[in-house]
């Protein structure tokens, strides 16, 4: 053996190291805007969820004073169907379904629904061209 054997030494060069970095620079930068991206869709695909879920809750509260008024209408009205709304009802007249937070605008035969807080997140823009109205039958 040489003298030349004995001391080499096996590793990378510091030009593979710099390569390596700079691909997995190039990579994290392509897939960050993605991630991000991804969440915001996610939380608008939450706040659709939540506001089909307390319109499905507003019709069954609906058909529970239906129910109960034995078929007449009249006596129905929006404050006596939330009353019957299966989401808890807190302060400022919104309705809490966990996660998320709706708030309402009520007029004698329809409501409109927003996502007032999603996480603590604040306000949550619903998907374009999602009806977010629910009409008394």
């Amino acid at each position: 053996m040489t003298k030349k054997q004995k001391n080499s030494k096996a590793g990378f060069t510091m030009v593979e190291i710099i390569a390596v970095l700079v691909i997995i620079g190039i990579m994290a930068a392509v897939a960050a805007p993605k991630f991000i991206n991804m969440s915001v869709i996610a939380k608008q695909k939450a706040a659709v969820a939540g506001v089909s879920e307390a319109k499905a809750s507003l019709s069954m509260a609906y058909a529970k004073e239906y129910l109960d008024q034995n078929g007449v209408t009249g006596n129905i009205t929006m404050p006596s169907i939330l009353a019957e709304v299966d989401g808890a009802l807190v302060s400022g007249g919104a309705l809490d379904f966990g996660d998320i937070e709706i708030t309402f605008v009520t007029t004698t035969s329809n409501a409109t629904l927003t996502v007032t807080d999603y996480q603590g997140d604040g306000a949550v823009a619903l998907e374009a061209g999602f009806d977010n109205t629910w009409t008394k039958p």
